[in-house]
């Protein structure tokens, strides 16, 4: 009896084994990240094909992490014909090309190191203008920036007042903010936050006239310190690189309400800037990775080092990318 069990025993596990090692097979020669299972805490641009609770990643559709198609030829095309402005919005080679973030602290303080690294810059576009009009101690999140009545908006007429801008000059938008949502969950978190952010672009294309794009870059992950909030705790952060994703796609779709062009143009375009959500683990994309030590002690606003990192990252992407460098390279 014990022989028979044992002998019936063995080709299952040799049959299991066997499967096992055809599992491992196909992962090593998956592009990023194996398609054959639920990826968790990845990055979206190593997922490729692969998928996270059934949704596939990659900034783009099909996995990819890079326009295509009809969208990629108009991005190019908005890319170039980015002039500079007066302040009326009319085309003036006295002018400038307006380029300005929006949201909270975070992104203000990227766009301010952004700026040190562009003045002055032989590489860059001599008729560049950057600016932070971002906002500091919980003033500019989404749900704010999405309100056209909300006094948010005093302030960034005030600010751009001071810099000698107006609405009508912006062309270029980095927006990088969070949301305050208490939906937790996935898939149903991210969806909100898609609806939030193509709300927020159809604001920004009422209060300038004349923008032509907005860069997403998504939020690092945060780390578990006291000044974290459940809505900036992971995996939140993670999912709002879902959301920009899944926004940028329904404008590629031509989803009702995200028309950037044509007779109902409601919105700006919106494409990927730098996408900045990383854990320790450098990722197989780009070899980028995010540490405890490029964080304050809050575990959630980058410390100089961090934000030098990032806007590093992102300038390089302003400088190669086959279309933002038509109108911030020199």
């Amino acid at each position: 009896m014990k022989i028979s069990t044992i002998i019936f025993f063995i080709p299952i596990l040799v049959i299991a084994c066997s499967k096992e090692s055809d599992f491992k097979e196909q992962a090593s020669n998956s592009n990023n990240i194996a398609a054959t299972a639920d990826a968790t805490n990845i990055p979206i641009n190593d997922l490729s094909t692969g998928t996270f609770n059934g949704y596939i990643g990659g900034l783009y559709p099909e996995g990819l992490n890079h326009p295509t198609g009809i969208y990629a030829n108009d991005l190019l095309k908005i890319c170039r014909n980015i002039i500079p402005l007066d302040t009326f919005g009319n085309k003036n080679e006295n002018g400038n090309i307006e380029f300005i973030s929006l949201g909270w602290s975070i992104g203000g303080q990227n766009m301010k190191v952004l700026v040190q690294k562009t003045e002055g810059n032989p590489l860059t576009n001599p008729k560049l203008s950057l600016q932070s009009i971002s906002l500091g101690s919980g003033e500019a999140r989404l749900n704010d920036i999405l309100n056209p009545d909300d006094p948010y908006w005093n302030t960034v007429a005030k600010k751009l007042k001071q810099a000698n801008s107006s609405f009508r000059q912006i062309q270029i938008i980095y927006l990088d903010t969070e949301d305050s949502s208490k939906v937790i969950g996935f898939p149903d978190r991210p969806l909100l936050v898609k609806d939030d952010l193509e709300s927020c672009f159809r604001t920004l294309q009422q209060k300038f006239p004349n923008v032509k794009l907005v860069y997403l870059v998504a939020r690092t992950t945060t780390f578990g310190k006291t000044h974290v909030h459940d809505f900036n705790a992971e995996p939140n952060p993670y999912y709002f690189g879902w959301a920009c994703k899944w926004a940028i796609e329904d404008q590629m779709n031509g989803v009702e309400g995200t028309e950037y062009k044509g007779p109902h143009k409601v919105s700006p375009m919106i494409t990927w800037g730098f996408y900045e959500w990383a854990t320790s683990t450098p990722r197989i994309t780009d070899g980028f990775k995010w540490t405890e030590d490029l964080m304050n002690d809050d575990g959630l606003h980058p410390n100089d080092a961090g934000h030098d990192t990032l806007m590093t990252r992102f300038q390089n992407f302003l400088l190669t990318d086959r279309s933002a460098k038509q109108w911030y390279g020199k």
